[in-house]
C-alpha cells in the first residue's frame, strides 16, 4: 500500500497588486491554517516521508509549516518549478516517478491542477479544493505508478474550515 495526499497551498496575500504571482506570501489567515492543517495531519499519523513542491512562494511556506509541527527530514522536501500552476498530467507523472522505497509521497501545490487530479483519482474527490485542503488517498499497489486496474481509495477530505 502506498498513501498519496495532495495539499493545496494556505491562502495566498494579494495586497502587493502589482507583485508577481509566483512570489506571493501566505496571508494571516494562511500562516494560521497551515499549522493547523499539519497539526491534524499528525494527530493521524500522516506523515509524509517524501514531499514534491511547487518552488512558488507560497507554497514553500506552506511547506515550511508543515516541516515545522512533523519531524520530516529537510532532505526529504524537493522544489520543482514545473509543478507551478501545473497540469493534472504534470503532477501525476511527478507521482509515478516516485522511488518504490517511499510509502507515503506528498504533493504541495496549486489549482486547478490539484482539485482535477484529485476527481481523476476518485469520483469522490471534491469538485473545488480550499486552499490549505487535503486530500489523502490509499493506493492499493506496490509502486506509485498508477494502472487503469489500480484500486485508490479516498482516505480524506479535510480543510480548514472542516469542524
Amino acid at each position: 500500500m502506498k498513501l498519496l495526499t495532495l495539499l493545496r497551498h494556505a491562502k495566498s496575500s494579494w495586497a502587493e497588486p502589482n507583485q508577481q504571482d509566483f512570489d506571493r506570501p501566505l496571508n494571516k489567515r494562511g500562516l494560521r491554517d497551515a499549522p493547523m492543517m499539519a497539526q491534524r495531519l499528525l494527530d493521524k499519523g500522516r506523515t509524509p516521508d517524501r514531499i514534491l513542491c511547487s518552488s512558488a512562494n507560497r507554497t514553500r511556506q506552506t511547506a515550511q509549516l508543515l516541516l515545522d509541527v512533523h519531524p520530516i527530514n529537510t532532505n526529504a522536501i524537493e522544489y520543482d518549478d514545473a509543478l507551478y500552476l501545473s497540469s493534472p498530467g504534470t503532477i501525476l507523472e511527478f507521482i509515478q516517478q516516485t522511488d518504490d522505497s517511499v510509502q507515503h509521497l506528498m504533493i504541495i501545490a496549486h489549482n486547478p491542477g490539484l482539485e482535477s487530479l484529485g476527481r481523476q483519482l476518485h469520483p469522490n474527490a471534491p469538485t473545488q479544493l480550499a486552499t490549505c485542503a487535503i486530500l489523502h488517498f490509499q493506493l492499493h499497489s506496490e509502486s506509485f505508478v498508477i494502472q487503469p486496474d489500480t484500486q485508490i481509495e479516498l482516505v480524506e477530505h479535510d480543510f480548514p474550515k472542516n469542524i
